[in-house]
């Protein structure tokens, strides 16, 4: 059975490719919240199809360059590397990043407001999951590099968003638990079915709720 995460990732693998900047500032998203970006290899994995299928029409749309290497398609894992120096330094050069590639967020790439939301989008496909909203209420962003989580909540703050923080192992985490956040913030970046899904279970939630107290109340009564 699909997750609701999954459901999210596939929803918002079906927003076009469009514009180059948007899809530069997506794959920006991608990059900083996947599992390798350095100045010697680009990798990653992925378990969701639908953002395998995704990736090298967006790398080509964004840094006009090919994956390296692609995954046979035999593993659950899906594995995309870039290890060419020349693909590299096109990648780097291209983000506004000097050699040394102290990873940052260039906010002079996401000037516009539909390239904030593809980085976050980006973002979210590489690093994000948000849990079943029948369990509870919970999305999150996790990155390997500090200075990247503090200028991504900069970057929520200015969008009108109000994330919190904390750490897990090597990772820092900008995560929401206010389902109104949440919902908003699906609906940006392109899963408005989602976002629809969250609110309507919400709102089961909250009938289930009202009928319970109302029968524990009558049941009180009674006795």
């Amino acid at each position: 059975m699909q997750s609701f995460a999954y459901k999210v990732k596939s929803e918002l693998c079906r927003q076009p490719v469009s514009r180059q900047c948007c899809a530069r500032a997506e794959a920006y998203g991608v990059l900083l919240f996947c599992n390798t970006f350095s100045s010697a290899e680009v990798r990653i994995i992925t378990e969701n199809p639908e953002f395998a299928g995704r990736l090298p029409r967006l790398f080509q749309r964004a840094f006009s360059l090919k994956f390296d290497s692609l995954p046979d398609g035999t593993r659950d894992k899906l594995i995309f590397r870039i290890t060419r120096q020349e693909k590299l330094r096109r990648i780097v050069d291209l983000l506004g990043y000097d050699p040394s590639l102290v990873l940052h967020v260039n906010f002079g790439l996401l000037e516009d407001e539909c390239c904030r939301t593809a980085f976050m989008r980006g973002a979210f496909l590489a690093g994000g999951s948000v849990t079943d909203p029948e369990k509870r209420y919970h999305l999150e962003l996790a990155t390997t590099h500090l200075r990247v989580s503090r200028e991504l909540n900069t970057l929520l703050l200015e969008l009108g968003y109000a994330p919190k923080e904390t750490t897990r192992k090597a990772n820092y985490i900008t995560y929401f638990k206010q389902s109104e956040a949440i919902e908003d913030l699906l609906t940006a970046i392109g899963a408005p079915i989602a976002a629809m899904t969250l609110m309507n279970t919400k709102a089961e939630k909250f009938l289930r709720n009202g009928v319970n107290r109302r029968v524990n109340c009558e049941a009180a009564n009674v006795d």
